[in-house]
C-alpha cells in the first residue's frame, strides 16, 4: 500500500477534521431545528430515517471504492460534493430532504475514507496507530462538545441558512487541506480486479475475529439506541426537569468522551481486543447503574461521565481492533461493513426504546444496561475463545 505524506501537515489535517467535525454537529442540530419548525411533525423522523438509510444502501460501494481508489483523493472529491448540498439546501430548504439523504450517502464514503487513511497519518505523524485513533476521538469529542453549543448559537443569531453555509466552508477547510498535504493512499493493484461485490467481500467475511467483533459489538450500538431514545423523557419526565439538565447531561458525557479519549492509549496498552469489549460492558453497566438505582440527578451526572470515558475508549480500540485484524487493503471494506453493521443496530436500537416512552424510561435503561454488559461479556468470550487477552494480530 504506497503512501504518501509531505512532512507538517499531520496535524493541520487533524484540526481541519476537528473543524469538519465540528460542522457535522452544527448541521445536524440545524436541520432538525429548520424541519420542526417548518414541516408537519412527522417529518423529524423521516429526517432521521434519511440520514441513516441511505448511507446503508450504498456502505458495500463505498467500502470498495476506498480499497480500489487513493483514499484521500476520494475525501477531496467527497468532501467537495458535501459542502455543494449543504450549500445548496441552505439556500433553498425545500431540498432538506432529500439534501440529507445524498449527505448520508457522501458521509458513509468519507467515514470509509477516513478510517483508512488513519494508519496513514499515525505512520506519518510518527505515533502508535492507537495513539492516532485517540486523536480521532478527541476530534470528534470536541466536535459532540462545542458544535451542538455553536449550532446553538449560530441559528439563533444568525439563522439557519448562516450556519449550513459554516459548515460548507468547513469541508472545503478540509479539501483544501488534505489536497495540499500531499496525503496519499494509492492501493495495490489486486490480482482479482474485475470481481463481484459479494467475491470482492467474502476474505474479510471469513475473517472470524473480525466479523465476531463486529456482530457482538453492534450490540452494543443497539443496547445504547434504546437508552438514547429514552433520555429525554427520563430528564423530563422520571426526573421532572427541563432542558438546562438535559443541556448539562449531554454536556457531561461529551466531556467524559473527551477524558476518556485523552486517556485511551495508556488504558488500552496492548489489550486492545479486551479494551473493546471491557468497555462495551462498562457502557452497559452504567446504563444499569442509571435504570436502578434512586434516580437523581447526581446518580445520572456520575453515570454519564463514567459512560461518556467508556465510550470513547470502546471507539478507539474498536477502530484499532478492526485496523489491526484486517489487512490494510480491506480496510476501507471493513468500515463499510462496521458502518452498516452498526447504523442498522442504531436504527433497531431506536425502535425498540420507542416502546418504553415516554412514562417507562428507567426500564430502558435497565434493558440496554443488561444488552450492553452481555455484549461486552459474552462477546469477549466468542471473539478470544478465553477469558484472559490474547495479542492482536499484526496485518501488514
Amino acid at each position: 500500500m504506497g503512501v504518501e505524506f509531505r512532512k507538517g501537515w499531520g496535524w493541520l489535517v487533524l484540526v481541519a477534521l476537528t473543524a469538519s467535525t465540528i460542522g457535522d454537529e452544527i448541521t445536524l442540530l440545524t436541520l432538525m431545528f429548520r424541519t420542526a419548525d417548518n414541516a408537519p411533525a412527522y417529518a423529524v423522523p423521516v429526517l432521521l430515517i434519511a440520514e441513516l438509510l441511505p448511507g446503508l444502501i450504498v456502505a458495500p460501494y463505498a467500502g470498495r471504492l476506498i480499497d480500489s481508489r487513493d483514499a484521500a483523493r476520494v475525501l477531496v472529491v467527497v468532501s467537495a460534493l458535501q459542502a455543494v448540498v449543504i450549500a445548496f439546501i441552505a439556500l433553498y430548504p425545500p431540498f432538506t430532504l432529500a439534501g440529507a439523504a445524498l449527505l448520508s450517502m457522501l458521509f458513509t464514503i468519507s467515514s470509509a475514507a477516513t478510517f483508512a487513511l488513519i494508519p496513514v497519518l499515525a505512520r506519518a505523524l510518527g505515533m502508535t496507530l492507537a495513539r492516532a485513533n485517540s486523536f480521532l476521538e478527541m476530534v470528534r469529542s470536541l466536535g459532540m462538545l462545542v458544535g451542538p453549543v455553536a449550532g446553538g448559537v449560530l441559528v439563533g443569531w444568525v439563522g439557519s441558512r448562516t450556519a449550513l453555509l459554516a459548515d460548507a466552508a468547513s469541508f472545503g477547510l478540509l479539501l483544501l487541506v488534505v489536497a495540499a498535504s500531499g496525503l496519499r493512499r494509492r492501493p495495490q493493484r489486486s490480482e482479482n480486479e474485475g470481481r463481484t461485490l459479494l467475491a470482492d467481500y467474502q476474505p474479510l467475511l471469513r475473517n472470524r475475529r473480525a466479523m465476531v467483533a463486529t456482530g457482538a459489538l453492534s450490540l452494543e450500538v443497539f443496547a445504547t439506541a434504546i437508552a438514547d431514545v429514552a433520555f429525554v423523557f427520563l430528564v423530563t419526565v422520571t426526573l421532572g426537569s427541563g432542558p438546562t439538565t438535559f443541556g448539562v447531561l449531554t454536556a457531561l458525557w461529551a466531556g467524559g468522551m473527551l477524558i476518556g479519549a485523552a486517556l485511551a492509549e495508556r488504558v488500552m496498552g496492548r489489550r486492545i481486543g479486551l479494551a473493546a469489549f471491557g468497555t462495551a460492558a462498562i457502557m452497559g453497566a452504567t446504563m444499569l447503574l442509571v435504570g436502578l438505582a434512586p434516580i437523581g440527578v447526581t446518580v445520572v451526572a456520575i453515570a454519564f461521565i463514567a459512560g461518556g470515558g467508556a465510550n470513547s475508549i470502546h471507539n478507539v480500540a474498536v477502530r484499532t481492533l478492526l485496523q489491526s485484524e484486517c489487512s490494510p487493503a480491506d480496510h476501507g471494506k471493513v468500515a463499510a461493513i462496521y458502518g452498516a453493521v452498526t447504523r442498522t443496530a442504531a436504527i433497531g436500537g431506536y425502535i425498540a426504546g420507542g416502546f418504553f416512552v415516554p412514562n417507562d424510561a428507567p426500564s430502558a435503561y435497565v434493558v440496554g444496561g443488561l444488552l450492553g454488559v452481555g455484549a461486552g461479556i459474552i462477546g469477549w468470550r466468542i471473539f478470544n475463545g478465553r477469558w484472559s487477552a490474547s495479542p492482536v494480530s499484526r496485518r501488514k
